[in-house]
């Protein structure tokens, strides 16, 4: 495999996770969201979110993933974090959360580690 695919790949799924977190946390409608990603088309973000729902219910890890990091962005979760949050830094931490993720994919990737229906085909 190419690793600058799998680069190119696993940015993709950056971004459709940060938009999935962007609607179901933030509360941006597909429009801004998309506006937000370089003035994507709203169907694009919606084809985005609906692939991430699909992988959550394939990918077990992923839908885990999804969830602690939805706790830790929601301001009605209690906790450390929640205390201290701010509505104005949802944009920045979805940015920074989608950053992490993109890393860790580009480990698993170059490592030959990446398993599951995230996996890419060789």
């Amino acid at each position: 495999m190419d690793v600058s695919l799998g680069i190119r790949l696993a940015a993709c799924l950056s971004r459709q996770v940060s938009m999935s977190l962007a609607k179901n946390v933030g509360g941006w409608s597909t429009t801004r969201i998309g506006r937000f990603y370089n003035g994507r088309h709203h169907t694009t973000v919606l084809h985005a979110i609906e692939k991430i729902e699909r992988l959550r219910q394939t990918d077990e890890s992923l839908d885990a993933l999804i969830e602690v990091i939805s706790a830790e962005l929601s301001p009605d979760m209690e906790g450390c974090f929640t205390k201290r949050f701010r509505p104005e830094w949802t944009t920045s931490l979805i940015d920074a959360v989608a950053d992490r993720v993109l890393k860790k994919i580009r480990r698993l990737t170059t490592e030959d580690k990446f398993e599951g229906p995230l996996a890419l085909d060789r």
